[in-house]
């Protein structure tokens, strides 16, 4: 039996409450990555979950480079950050088998290092030595063992629901436990990182494995009444037998004292939690939040605070559980991302995700995220042979992607330093402050279908590829504008699928006073050049690619020049979607413009 045939609530099977805390942890991330203090934001963040919450996902700018290479970065709406990434990491991992840790450390967390968005410190710092081949707690250099031991942060409990999953059949939790904590090590050694995500990640398996509905504040109960369960500090000997005795040597033979403290400090954290649920429609939640820690800038970012606050959430908002998403993702100066991811992925658990209606295919790599979830929680994919040797990603991997990447044209296909094969865009310039320094970036589809942006930033132009270079500036070079043919735009037209074509005419021609200047069975054409269509207009017609599907109009353009404006379009890089085609007898292509919205060109008739 595998997993996928356990644990059902309610008619909902494993597989779907698996999906659900998938796809509610990305959510949660990608409302609340906007919104938090560190996220470097370019403008201030809106709205107020008191008020009138922007419960929709934003697009908006973030600050990248630090003080040597400052540019800005445009985060599309919907796209998660490390949060989730880092959670992708961990299940990837799992679906190895019994060498999971080995995946995690040698391949994952290096190859993270290429696209990470918006990592933390001690998790950056932990991949950068992985990467170089050495473990954190083991380095010579005693200023990265302090750094490593002294990291607390929630970069652990928010990557670990995969283990919950994986092993929701276990008969306790002392494996995935042990499972947890092996995760942890490879980035954080303070106990209030690893505790807060053991503390949690009890949650989450038990809520996995619930079969009935909870009452109001069970959730912390249950973690409440299975302290010892998760307080214990598991025995790592069998995964990484250095790291144990790197704790002693580092803290005086102390570490587990330190353990201890820092278990109890949890407990207190999740007593307050429990008070505050007693309190009922008393309970004021950003006070108990702020009790928690949760606005405090020096320990917002814990791993107990974090686990605390998002099974305090949880716990209160099973009932209404986006509501309890949002208190979370608005909750201006807490780490609202990854408080919000992890309330997500606690709530899916418990519920699935039937509650998060259309932002489930919003997110970010939606449809990756169900298929991850699937394989986790049904297991049947895992290779029963982990005998074969791990391939260890190296910085000379990430030097030779990066020239491969360079050399390649948009849509070429590169092999990714974690093995996977992705699919490149066009190279994207940023404005840069600086004038000897360059940012270029990429968003690679890996064939799996995760979305991945790497970036490079060079010292001086003269570092740059001259074949990237050269495409970056052709729409600005003259010799290549010299090449273009002459296009003629004779009308412009905006076509907008229809449910109704019916209802949609009465409200552009009624009610906003359009004028109709032609119209077939199918169509409606208003003087103003747009153009209703129902929605099936299209059927028959190759679909585009999935990164290229977007919930917005179509810019339509009627030409005398088709072929030239075809040719020309390939000539400066744009992706075309549609090659020369014809539909209804009328010959069109479709492309993007640099900003991935679809343009349509067909022939004057």
């Amino acid at each position: 039996m595998t997993n996928g045939d356990l644990f059902t609530m309610n008619g909902a099977s494993l597989v779907t409450k698996a999906q659900g805390a998938f796809l509610a942890a990305a959510i949660g991330d990608a409302l609340g990555w906007p919104q938090e203090d560190r996220s470097n934001r370019v403008d201030k963040p809106t709205g107020s979950v008191r008020g009138l919450p922007l419960t929709d996902f934003q697009r908006w700018k973030r600050r990248s480079g630090g003080r040597f290479y400052p540019h800005e970065e445009l985060i599309l709406a919907g796209e998660y950050s490390d949060d989730t990434q880092l959670l992708l990491c961990t299940a990837r991992s799992l679906l190895h088998g019994t060498q999971w840790w080995h995946h995690l450390t040698r391949r994952e967390l290096p190859s993270w290092s290429l696209y990470e968005r918006g990592g933390g410190r001690a998790t950056m710092h932990a991949a950068g030595m992985w990467l170089a081949g050495r473990e954190p707690w083991s380095s010579t250099e005693k200023a990265d063992r302090k750094h490593y031991f002294e990291a607390g942060g929630n970069g652990v409990a928010m990557r670990i629901m995969p283990h919950c999953l994986f092993g929701v059949a276990e008969k306790d939790f002392s494996a995935v436990a042990t499972n947890i904590l092996a995760n942890g090590v490879c980035t954080h050694g303070h106990p209030r990182a690893l505790i807060g995500a053991l503390a949690y990640g009890f949650a989450v398996w038990m809520a996995f494995r619930e079969t009935e509905t909870l009452q109001y504040g069970a959730i912390i109960e249950k973690v409440l009444a299975a302290m010892e369960f998760w307080s214990a500090l598991p025995d790592l000997g069998g995964i990484c037998p250095t790291w144990r005795p790197s704790t002693q040597e580092e803290h005086a033979g102390q570490y587990e004292k330190c353990w201890q403290e820092t278990a109890a400090e949890m407990m207190r954290l999740l007593e307050r939690c429990r008070e505050a649920m007693k309190q009922g429609a008393l309970s004021i939640d950003q006070e108990v939040l702020k009790q928690l820690g949760c606005f405090d800038r020096g320990i917002n970012g814990s791993g107990t605070v974090a686990a605390a606050a998002s099974i305090f959430l949880a716990s209160r908002y099973a009932a209404d559980p986006f509501h309890g998403l949002i208190e979370a993702a608005f909750s201006y100066g807490a780490d609202t991302d990854t408080i919000a991811s992890m309330t997500g992925g606690l709530l899916g658990a418990v519920l699935g995700g039937e509650w998060l209606e259309n932002r489930s295919e919003q997110v970010q790599d939606a449809s990756y995220l169900k298929v991850i979830a699937e394989r986790l929680a049904k297991k049947t994919d895992v290779p029963l042979d982990t005998s074969l040797p791990i391939y260890s990603v190296t910085k000379a991997d990430i030097n030779s992607f990066f020239a491969k990447l360079e050399a390649a044209k948009p849509n070429d296909a590169v092999l990714f330093p974690d093995r996977r094969e992705v699919v490149a865009s066009a190279p994207q310039p940023h404005k840069m402050r600086s004038k000897t320094a360059l940012a270029v970036s990429w968003k690679l589809i890996s064939d799996d279908g995760q979305s991945l942006y790497v970036k490079k930033i060079s010292r001086g132009k003269a570092e740059i590829d001259p074949k990237v270079k050269e495409r970056l500036e052709t729409l600005s070079d003259a010799r290549s504008a010299a090449q273009l043919q002459p296009v003629e735009i004779l009308r412009l037209g905006v076509k907008l699928p229809v449910r109704d074509v019916a209802k949609a005419r009465l409200f552009y021609e009624k009610a906003l006073g359009l004028k109709v200047a032609k119209e077939s069975k199918s169509l409606v054409n208003f003087e103003s050049g747009i153009v209703l269509i129902p929605v099936d207009y299209e059927q028959g017609i190759e679909k585009e690619p999935r990164e290229f599907t977007v919930k917005s109009a179509t810019l339509s353009f009627k030409t005398g020049s088709l072929e030239a404006a075809y040719n020309n379009v390939g000539k400066v890089g744009a992706t075309i979607l549609t090659p020369l085609s014809q539909l209804h007898g009328q010959r069109f292509f479709r492309c993007l413009d640099p900003d991935g919205n679809v343009i349509e060109l067909s022939e004057r008739t």
